[in-house]
């Protein structure tokens, strides 16, 4: 079976992180994080916090665009190794994904964009509970996250092809995180072997 990509796409406190790292330990392929990595590259700690305002600092445009540029880059490594990947990132606007859906086209592969939603009670919930944890790498909270959905640029469904459908049908999985974890697992495992079986 060839290598494939999936990307969690969505907003700060939809689940996202919870699910790749689940999908990774079922599928046992590896796992790219942009929490991660960002701090990575700006030389501090995972769980060091780095409270930015919305773009700014580590969480500016510019150095947005060097973390998704270094992702893709390990990205390509980890697939002509043979392995299948995961991408944990907000993937908020059409042109960092764009990037990746170019990179699966020039290879020759099948990309997955899982888009996690969940409703906004349950997200302030879960980013106030987050802050409190001091092993999370996400700095994300609640008044960031009012302002990325304000800025996050909508995925278009198959239904918008002739405007510029980004995603293939069949290859946008929408989850709605409400849900158990396990239920969540089984939907996306489900539709990725359909494409697959």
């Amino acid at each position: 079976m060839k290598p494939f990509i999936i990307i969690f796409a969505g907003l700060i406190g939809t689940g996202k992180s919870t699910l790749a790292e689940l999908l990774a330990k079922k599928l046992n392929i590896p796992i790219i994080s942009s929490d991660i990595l960002r701090k990575e590259l700006a030389g501090i700690s995972p769980t060091e916090h780095k409270y930015e305002d919305f773009e700014k600092g580590i969480y500016s445009r510019e150095f947005t665009e060097r973390t998704y540029a270094e992702m893709l880059k390990r990205v390509r490594d980890i697939l002509t190794k043979g392995s299948s990947v995961i991408l944990d990132a907000s993937f908020q606007r059409k042109s960092d994904r764009k990037m990746s859906l170019n990179m699966a086209d020039e290879l020759g592969i099948k990309i997955f964009v899982v888009e996690t939603l969940c409703k906004d009670e349950e997200i302030k919930k879960r980013l106030n509970t987050r802050i409190k944890d001091k092993k999370q790498a996400s700095d994300g909270r609640w008044e960031i996250y009012s302002r990325q959905k304000e800025a996050f640029e909508a995925i278009l469904a198959p239904a918008h092809i002739k405007q510029g459908d980004e995603i293939k049908e069949g290859f946008h999985i929408i989850i709605d995180t409400a849900e158990p974890v396990e239920v969540c697992i089984e939907k996306v495992l489900k539709r990725l072997q359909v494409k697959y079986d």
